[in-house]
Parts: C-alpha cells; structure tokens; sequence
C-alpha cells in the first residue's frame, strides 16, 4: 500500500534563481510535483560550486543537488513566441508557480502574467524578490549578502570592533524560500476552499528582518540599538567557551531557562574543580543576578570581582573537557549548553544516525554518466500520516521535456522537435 503525501496531486512550477530554490524542494519533500522550468543550457545557478568530486561542470553542482532534489526538470525559451505559448500551457496545468524574477521581467519578456492568472483562476501564483513589487525599492538588485545587509542581520554578527558580517549558507534565500512555501500553502489552502487563486509575494528583506529576535523592540520601546557582541561574555556562563577539541556555548544563568547557576556549580564540586565557588557569596550573587543586572553599571561594578573570579573557574572546567561531554554531561543536569558542531561532527552524529534523518540517494550525472551515491540531509520537519521524503535526486537539464510536454501536456511529439530544433525548449 502507498502511503499518501501532504501535497499528493498538486502541481507546481519552479522558475526561480537560487533564492526560490528551497520553497520549491519544501512542497517537493511535501509530496507535490514540482518541475524546474529552465531556459535551454540550464538555471544559471547549476554552475555554482561546490562540485561533486570538484569537477565543475553543469550536472555536477552540489549546491544545485541539494536544493532541486525531488524535482523534475523541463527546458523552455521565454524570450521566444513558442517557448512562451508553450509556457502558458504547462501553467493551466499547475496549481502554483513560483518565480524570483524583478518586477516587471516578465511581462518585458512578453510573459503576461495577468492574464495567465485569469485564464486559470484557482492559480497560486507566488513572487520572490528582493524589495518587494511595488516601493521606492522594487526593482533593485539584490543577492543573499545585500540582503542580510538591509535586512539589519549583518549589523549584528562579527565583532564589536570590526565591521558587519555575512552569516554563512544564503541566509536570506533560506527564510525566503521557507516564507514563499508558507505563504503558497496558505494560498493553495485558500484556492481548494473558494476557487479563488492569488498573488503571493516575498520580500527578502522583509523575511529575513525577522530574525533580528527583539532589536525590532528595542529600538521601537526603548530607542536603544542592539550591537554586535561577537564572543563578548556579558556574564559568566553566557557565551562561547573552549573546549579540549572545539567550543560549546553556554546559556547557563538565563532567567527562566534550563537549571540556574548553582546547579552548574554543583557539576564543578562533583567533579572536584569548584575552587572557591561553593562559598555562599558566590550562590547568593547568582541567585540574585537577573538581566536586569545587565542594565545596572553600578550593580555590575559591585558584582565585577565575584562575576570575574566565576568565570575564570568556568572557563578552566569548560576547557578541560570535549564539547560532547561538556554538552550531553550538561544537558543531563538541564543547564542550557549547545555544543558549536562543526560539519564532521553533524555527519557523524549519533543522535542524527538513531533518527535515519540522512537521506540516501542515486544522483545522475548526465547522460553517459554512472550515477553516484549521495548523502544529504533529511527535512526539516515530520509528519506522521503524510510522511515527507526526498524520493530522488536533482533532474538533469531537461531531463523530462518528452514526459512532461509530450505525455502530459499534449504537445504532439513531432511539434516538441520542431520547438527543439528552434531552440524554444
């Protein structure tokens, strides 16, 4: 018996540059058939590296692997009269088409977007960009790092004596995508209720300025700016810490999260490293400290001694031991501590292993080509009655054109040569 999938029968076509890559792989993982419409040669971004076995070419695109895997691929022409007639058949196939095109692109390429919406009017039709579609803005260029950059999530990593800082892995294309997937679903869900489709439209700047937690509220109730603290400890127990093979950070000491202080210190005298922390003042300090105490110069000023001996005893117990033992060793004790995994560490996880979280695969690699095994990650979330899966690897450049114009959209197979030999597809 095949199990169902959430998305089961539902259509989606993926027009998008790497910004819209990862709404189209979460409703792919969902169970919907989502086919990467790329003009003829292949999406550019198939030349981005890493590569598999470090040979660049067009079908070896790690990056691009990831991000499409569970896709079909189909090539067309936009800037051509047939490619587009061709393209407005496939949509009255789809239930929802996402694109990361400028405002205003398409229609110059003589795509018509409004009427492709009337002609199918159950349509979910969902726009990434950078700015937005209207504003003083829409239009600009962007990419992930301008993103983060007005975004106000640069302003807040690095260093406070250095400059902003990029965080790694296109940040913004990633809460992008999963806004685009968000707000496509809640339009589907729509559509199937009334019949009515609709525009949905993402603003990377607009996702991704989110992630700034409360600095939104603390400009808006206190007009006061949050800056970048890097590794800075604003109080023993909160930050980044050496390890004998790595760093941990430790959240120990936050009001209403995990077991407090004294706990901690109770760990350091099991093991016999406490030093002079078990002394009463050093357990009434911190079970009075709250993060109000933060805002306190004065408090702080009083407390800079006891806080500074405290963290010198800390960082000592910290860096005798391995992140995993100091983070699963913690963890048992409910103190708030993340080991700081590098990539190795998340492949060999042993918690991720017990979970079967790693998906493995078949990828091709282009005709002629034996496929190679991969390993990626699984999704990010599970259902249990409609399981998500990734079923298969990234398509080859219009690996399903025959299957897809001709089978299901009706393109009579001597016309789809036709279209070939004039470049349309």
């Amino acid at each position: 018996m095949t199990t169902s999938m959430a998305l089961d029968g539902v259509r989606v076509l993926d027009l998008s540059s790497e910004m819209g890559w990862y709404a189209g792989k979460l409703l792919a993982d969902l169970g919907a058939d989502v086919i990467k419409v790329e003009p003829p040669g292949g999406d550019p971004g198939r030349g981005l590296p890493p590569f598999w076995a470090d040979q660049a070419g067009r079908e070896t695109s790690l990056r691009f692997w990831y991000f499409n895997a569970n896709k079909r691929s189909v090539t067309v022409d936009l800037t051509q009269h047939d490619g587009r007639h061709l393209f407005g058949r496939l949509v009255d196939t789809a239930d929802i088409v996402i694109e990361s095109f400028r405002p205003g692109e398409l229609e110059a390429l003589g795509v018509d977007v409004g009427a492709l919406r009337e002609r199918r009017p159950a349509l979910v039709w969902a726009s990434i960009s950078g700015f937005g579609l209207d504003g003083p803005h829409a239009g600009w260029e962007v990419t992930d790092i301008v993103a983060q950059a007005v975004a106000g999530i640069a302003v807040l990593a690095g260093y406070p004596d250095g400059s902003p800082q990029r965080i790694a892995g296109n940040a913004a294309y990633v809460v992008a995508g999963i806004s685009a997937a968000q707000g496509a679903l809640l339009a589907l869900l729509h559509a199937e209720a009334t019949g009515e489709g609709q525009l949905v439209e993402t603003s990377l700047q607009e996702a991704l300025s989110i992630c700034q937690e409360t600095s939104h509220l603390g400009w808006d109730f206190q007009r006061w700016s949050r800056e970048r603290i890097g590794e800075q400890h604003r109080m023993p127990g909160i930050g980044t810490y050496e390890t004998r093979d790595g760093y941990i950070y430790s959240a120990v000491g936050i009001p209403g999260f995990g077991a407090p202080w004294t706990e901690l210190i109770a760990w350091m005298a099991d093991e016999g490293q406490a030093e002079d922390l078990t002394e009463p003042q050093f357990a009434e300090t911190f079970a009075a400290f709250d993060m109000r105490t933060l805002g306190d110069p004065e408090r702080l000023a009083a407390l800079a001694p006891t806080l500074a001996r405290a963290q010198e005893v800390l960082t000592e117990f910290y860096a005798g031991k391995s992140s995993m033992e100091v983070y699963e060793q913690g963890q048992a004790r409910r103190l708030l501590i993340g080991m700081v995994a590098s990539p190795a560490d998340i492949a060999d996880s042993h918690h991720l292993a017990a979970r079967e979280w790693w998906v493995e695969l078949e990828q091709s690699r282009g005709l002629g080509a034996e496929p190679v095994p991969l390993r990626m990650p699984g999704p990010p979330y599970r259902l249990s009655a409609t399981p998500v899966a990734v079923r298969g690897g990234a398509p080859r450049i219009g690996e399903h054109n025959r299957e897809v114009w001709v089978d299901e959209v009706g393109v009579p197979f001597e016309d789809l040569s036709v279209y070939a030999g004039e470049g349309a597809i």
